[in-house]
């Protein structure tokens, strides 16, 4: 009787055990490259609260921001390899070897937020078949945090025409931004977002290119003078997490998972507009930086100039990009 219950308790430890690693805690690390008090690092806050509310404490989210663990361009590697378990990383770092994730930055491409909403919906075709693209790296898109519009940054004078570039070295955020700014005569040089302020200071390159919100978030009115609103293309941030540390979770911890990420999204798209606005009011009358707007017909010579960045983001991506520029003049 003795050895039956020395049996019968050993089985019932394990039974606990087992039961009770099924709802340990789960401690994700999550990568930012800015402050948690930008716009985007405020977003990330918001979901570790939510899923640590929804969850009750079981999934914890510990957040490295400011580039404190990787940069931008390093964050893809990194969570494809479980070497953390998640990151933001712009859309744009997965053009180099993903030619048709740069379609957010095809200049021109979204010509209002109306349309980058439909094609940036959970439910559209284009964001489907990206997010699709992205998880054969070994890695899930989470969720898209919407930044707004990208504009142009000069020092001593605005930027009215597309020869203003001819010959300047500019700040890209990748190749579909660097065909751009090779189609108006530029020098496209790729410099990270937490990179900027140094890259203007210095004169590494004549001109910038960045999100409206981030000039005022980074500072970047006190190493330029101008900013001109060109909206030539819309700045999308991914949240990615490993495959494999998704696949091991349970079914209830990838509910809590979605919701909070869902609401996240939700929150941020619905910001986007407001805080861009008010960041260029910020701009125009709390600082030394001037905003120069442009004329339906100055936007329209931006448009013709910069028309041979499509082509180039089409011969690039092969099919899956020019089906992509299908879908988006669809859904207008």
């Amino acid at each position: 009787m003795k050895i039956w219950g020395r049996a019968a308790l050993a089985a019932l430890a394990i039974v606990a055990a087992t039961a009770g690693g099924a709802h340990a805690e789960r401690t994700l690390r999550l990568t930012v490259q800015v402050p948690t008090n930008h716009p985007v690092g405020q977003n990330i806050l918001f979901f570790k609260e939510k899923v640590e509310e929804a969850s009750g404490g079981e999934i914890k989210i510990e957040v490295y921001d400011a580039a404190q663990l990787y940069k931008g361009s390093e964050v893809p590697q990194a969570v494809a390899s479980g070497a953390i378990d998640m990151g933001l990383v712009l859309i744009d770092e997965y053009a180099g070897t993903i030619p048709a994730t740069g379609l957010f930055s095809v200049a021109f491409m979204f010509p209002d937020y109306e349309a980058l909403g439909k094609a940036a919906n959970p439910d559209s075709p284009v964001r489907q078949q990206i997010d699709e693209l992205i998880r054969q790296t070994g890695t899930r898109v989470m969720w898209w945090q919407d930044y707004g519009p990208v504009q142009l940054l000069s020092k001593d004078a605005p930027l009215v025409s597309p020869d203003d570039m001819k010959g300047k070295k500019v700040r890209v955020l990748g190749k579909p931004s660097g065909d751009f700014i090779e189609a108006v005569g530029g020098v496209p040089v790729k410099i990270g977002g937490s990179e900027q302020f140094l890259a203007y200071q210095r004169g590494t390159v004549d001109i910038g290119m960045t999100g409206t919100t981030a000039i005022q978030s980074r500072k970047l009115y006190e190493v330029m003078d101008w900013v001109t609103i060109t909206n030539h293309a819309q700045t999308e941030f991914l949240i990615v997490m490993n495959d494999a540390t998704w696949d091991e979770m349970s079914d209830d911890e990838k509910g809590w998972m979605r919701g909070a990420a869902v609401a996240a999204e939700e929150k941020m798209r619905a910001e986007t507009k407001e805080k861009n606005l008010a960041s260029e009011k910020f701009i125009a009358d709390e600082t030394e930086m001037q905003v120069q707007n442009l004329t339906p017909e100055q936007i329209a010579a931006w448009q013709k100039a910069a028309a041979p960045a499509v082509d180039a983001y089409i011969a690039a991506a092969g099919e899956e990009g020019r089906k992509l520029v299908e879908a988006v003049r669809g859904l207008e």
